[in-house]
């Protein structure tokens, strides 16, 4: 069979930059045939970093034009949250979507007046934002780790460190090895690695860690079913109305991913915690591979001291419209 898709270049304005994003149709009359192993094939043929498959819902559940449901897939597994992935499908569902069925001249026209959409993480609430952007309200189940990396590997010298993919340059190794690990949803962690300049961040390694074989000794019980990446970032300070601005690049199983939503949204909960206050973040990533990328995070802090709402925005331009066959 075939099922329709529509490509997008997610966290940005401009066409070939920020991160692509397949989003494939899956309509109601086949959902019961497309099986996890058929969606994980044809996420591995877009061979991007994900791959999002939007259901049409069922008739008579009275959610027609407000909510969607999606499963998101990378190149190795189902994944339970993703941040370019929620941005580019609500922009797509948004703005394109009276474009998706016919030759499009891809101008944002208008679509459906969509209020959420259901994700393996929970329910995400959905908000227009100037410049046809959207801001996402984040389910969150933050963690922080008891483990560092260190802790997990143990004492090493330079060779085996290189060996094990972690930095030749010991000032980014040492960042590595002791980088708080969190976790912004159970199944979505990342190693949290602060570095004092924007030429250490252009030396970082594009390389692969083994950070699934050492899910067991680093991650905490209960938490070892997960992605792991490594998010180094910058702060390069305040800009205008208090927001604060980061250099980041996102590293994960040897390749370099554009841009994260989820990652800066682990960021800037953790940093949130850190702080106690509610923050507002803006993070550019992609930089360094010449498809850069602009995530914005809001925070506030609940009454308890701990994270409250989070709030990840961008935007979003369609590429590509076809059909795959499965």
């Amino acid at each position: 069979m075939d099922l329709p898709f529509v490509t997008l270049d997610v966290f940005t304005n401009t066409l070939h930059r920020g991160n692509p994003l397949a989003v494939v149709m899956v309509p109601e009359s086949v959902r019961h045939r497309i099986t996890q192993k058929m969606k994980q094939n044809v996420a591995k043929d877009f061979n991007f970093s994900e791959t999002v498959f939007l259901h049409e819902p069922f008739q008579g559940d009275g959610n027609d034009d407000d909510a969607r449901e999606i499963d998101i897939f990378t190149k190795d597994r189902e994944i339970p949250f993703a941040g370019h992935p929620t941005i580019g499908t609500a922009v797509l569902l948004r703005y394109f979507y009276s474009n998706i069925a016919r030759e499009p001249n891809w101008s944002a026209n208008g679509g459906l007046d969509l209020k959420k959409l259901i994700t393996k993480a929970g329910p995400i609430d959905i908000h227009a934002a100037p410049g046809h952007g959207i801001r996402a309200k984040i389910p969150h189940n933050v963690h922080l780790h008891a483990k560092t990396l260190a802790d997990a590997i143990g004492p090493v010298t330079q060779t085996e460190a290189e060996r094990l993919g972690l930095a030749a340059n010991p000032e980014i190794r040492e960042a590595e090895l002791g980088a708080p690990v969190f976790s912004i949803v159970n199944g979505m962690t990342f190693l949290l690695i602060q570095l004092p300049s924007l030429e250490l961040l252009k030396q970082v390694p594009v390389s692969k860690v083994d950070l699934d074989g050492l899910r067991g000794s680093m991650l905490d019980e209960g938490w070892r079913e997960s992605f792991v990446g490594k998010l180094y970032y910058v702060d390069v300070g305040a800009g205008a109305e208090d927001v604060k601005h980061f250099r980041t690049r996102m590293i994960e199983f040897g390749n370099e991913d554009p841009a994260t939503g989820s990652a800066a949204s682990a960021l800037g909960a953790y940093l949130t915690l850190n702080e106690k206050k509610g923050m507002t973040f803006r993070m550019t990533q992609g930089v360094e591979m010449g498809r850069e990328s602009t995530i914005d995070v809001e925070t506030t802090i609940d009454e308890g001291g701990g994270l409250g709402e989070l709030w990840l925005g961008g935007t979003a331009v369609v590429a590509t419209k076809g059909s795959t066959r499965v």
